[in-house]
């Protein structure tokens, strides 16, 4: 698609400079993008807001303005000193926000295209805001002037953010402010910024919660089943890494139905289907996970825009489990504890890691993830409609598989997530090929999606 974006030119101001060390959640993920290096591009994340109607360009750049503004994290640079990793969030300065004309019944394409298309390219977050903006407007623009299209129709705002200033949650945060800047119903900024966050982190309770989660994590490594698959080397073939899904109505059913009857969540039955078929390709009743844990827990941390999200260390034993709601009482249990112990110095945990790798010749038994991304959204699913196990079964004849990508490299050897769209489950599964060769990896997302439905049965 020829997108020819034009550029316009917008300012911010917001609160003084301020400099902080990162947070922790910010060293979890730049660990990861420098890791990458060049294609940690896939971490970015996209949002597009549908204007409402009658918005003008200048109105919308006027909201993109505010929302640099309102959130520190978003007019920050980051930096390696000497010393420490550091973010500096600028008091002021200017961006641009890239602009392009579509037919009205062809710009929610556009708008995700030009999503697409920001979020390409790798930031350079030592001296590149972590955040680029488009919109789509109606009708042909032309010319690069600022001021000349000022009252332009906008269909669609377009933000792509580095991971490093947001994480999922953060994002659709920044979705709907974008929505209430543009209505004009938006609330006062948040107080708490990522430099406050940081802040609290080094000490007082902030300080004393990372130790107790460092301290979990140090007695849980000793109770995890060591190297379940051979460690990835960093450099292996291409197309190494394939990310499969399946989108499936029968799931997002069968899930429904089965968390009712066990008492728990359907990202409990998700993350208990991801055990026992993880479990059983291994061959061990044990099994490790690292969960991504949003760490969303009070007021102030569910209005920052930053990530906060770090793996939590999850182990549950399936042995003696006959049946499914055993093993999702376990598994429950289990990440319970993973979850309150999620907030830490990840510099500090991979120096725990790398002891445990020594203790046990090199293996730890991580590598292994579980991520659900509806950040408390559930399926809008009707149960009823479906009241025996066979109709659940009829539904797995409209599951369909896609292919995501396939990469060079990745710091995983398996990783399930989750989403939602449209009352179905979207399930996929990234995994190394050379361990699981690729015809598997479709195969085990069918073996999530029948050990869910099959559960129906009680």
């Amino acid at each position: 698609m020829d997108l020819d974006p034009k550029p316009v030119t917008i300012t911010f101001t917001g609160r003084a400079a301020r400099t902080a060390p990162m947070t922790w959640g910010q060293r979890s993920i730049y660990a990861s993008i420098r890791w990458l290096g060049d294609d940690a591009w896939y971490f970015n994340l996209t949002r597009v807001v549908e204007a409402p109607p009658g918005t003008r360009e200048d109105q919308a750049c006027a909201a993109l303005a505010a929302l640099l503004a309102r959130h520190e994290g978003l007019r920050s640079s980051f930096h390696e000193t000497d010393d420490d990793w550091v973010q500096r969030v600028r008091a002021e300065g200017a961006t641009t926000v890239h602009v392009t004309s579509a037919d009205p019944s062809d710009a929610p394409e556009v708008a995700h295209a030009l999503a697409a298309r920001l979020a390409q390219h790798t930031f350079r977050h030592d001296d590149e805001l972590p955040v680029r903006f488009g919109l789509v407007v109606a009708g042909p623009r032309s010319g690069q002037g600022d001021d000349e299209h000022a009252g332009t129709q906008v269909t669609h705002v377009v933000v792509a953010v580095s991971h490093l200033a947001a994480d999922g949650w953060a994002a659709d945060l920044l979705k709907r402010d974008v929505e209430r800047l543009l209505d004009g119903s938006a609330e006062a900024p948040p107080q708490w910024q990522p430099v406050d966050q940081a802040r609290h982190e080094l000490a007082g309770p902030g300080a004393a919660r990372g130790d107790a989660a460092l301290a979990y994590w140090s007695r849980t490594l000793e109770a995890i089943p060591h190297a379940p698959f051979p460690p990835a080397e960093a450099d292996g073939k291409p197309d190494r890494f394939v990310k499969l899904g399946i989108s499936s109505r029968a799931l997002a059913v069968a899930a429904t139905v089965v968390a009712g009857r066990c008492g728990v969540s359907t990202g409990t039955v998700l993350l208990t289907a991801s055990v026992v078929v993880l479990g059983r390709l291994i061959g061990q009743d044990r099994v490790a996970l690292e969960l991504i844990a949003s760490n969303r827990l009070d007021e102030r941390s569910r209005g920052l825009v930053a990530p906060l999200a770090e793996n939590a260390l999850f182990v549950v034993d399936l042995a003696g489990a006959d049946d499914f709601r055993t093993a999702a009482r376990r598994t429950f249990a289990a990440g319970l504890s993973a979850y309150r112990h999620a907030q830490y110095d990840p510099q500090a945990r991979d120096r725990l890691v790398a002891q445990a790798r020594e203790r046990h010749g090199g293996g730890t038994g991580l590598g292994s993830f579980f991520n659900d991304m509806r950040i408390g959204r559930d399926w809008a699913v009707d149960v009823d409609a479906y009241g025996s196990l066979d109709a659940v079964r009829a539904l797995t004849a409209q599951t369909t598989t896609s292919f995501v990508g396939s990469w060079d490299r990745q710091d995983a050897t398996w990783f399930v997530s989750v989403d939602d769209a449209d009352g179905t489950c979207g399930l996929y599964l990234m995994a190394d090929t050379e361990l699981v060769p690729r015809h598997r990896v479709e195969e085990l997302l069918r073996e999530m999606e029948s050990v869910v439905v099959e559960a129906v049965a009680g």
